[in-house]
C-alpha cells in the first residue's frame, strides 16, 4: 500500500490542496466579475437616463401645442418595462457612486500617513454632500 505521506508522491497532495484554495479563493474572484459587469453597464444606464430626460423635455416644450405630448410621455414611463429600466437604470447609477466615492480617497490621498481616517472622512464628506445637494432638489420640486 501507498502512503500518502510517502515522499514520492508529494504532487498528490499538492493537487488536493490546490483544489481546496480554488474553492475559496474563487468567491472574490466572481464578486470582481459581477463588479466588471455592472461597471461595464455603467454606460448604457447613464444613455437611458439621458435618452428619458431629453424625451420629458421635447414632450414638454411640445405640450404648449396640446397635451398630447406630455401625456403620452406619462403613459410610456407607467409601462412596466420602462419602470424596470428606470429601476435598474437608479441601482447601476447608485454603484457607481459608490465606487467613485470609495475610489476617490484612494487617489487624492495616495501618500498620507494617516490614510484610513482620511479616506472614510472623505467619504463619509462626499455622500452627505450628496445626501445634502438631493434633499434640496426634492424640496425645490415639491414646491
Amino acid at each position: 500500500m501507498i502512503k500518502k505521506s510517502n515522499d514520492n508522491y508529494q504532487s498528490n497532495n499538492n493537487v488536493s490542496n490546490i483544489s481546496n484554495q480554488s474553492e475559496y479563493s474563487d468567491l472574490p474572484q466572481k464578486q470582481s466579475r459581477f463588479c466588471s459587469i455592472i461597471n461595464k453597464l455603467i454606460p448604457f444606464a447613464m444613455l437611458w437616463g439621458s435618452l428619458m430626460l431629453m424625451y420629458g423635455v421635447i414632450c414638454m416644450y411640445t405640450n404648449s401645442m396640446g397635451q398630447d405630448e406630455f401625456y403620452r410621455f406619462i403613459f410610456f414611463l407607467r409601462s412596466p418595462f420602462v419602470v424596470v429600466l428606470n429601476c435598474l437604470a437608479l441601482l447601476v447609477a447608485i454603484f457607481h457612486s459608490i465606487s467613485w466615492f470609495n475610489l476617490a480617497p484612494k487617489v487624492i490621498f495616495s501618500t498620507s500617513s494617516n490614510k484610513k481616517a482620511q479616506d472614510y472622512l472623505f467619504t463619509a464628506g462626499l455622500w452627505l454632500v450628496t445626501i445634502a445637494i438631493s434633499i434640496c432638489l426634492v424640496l425645490f420640486v415639491l414646491k
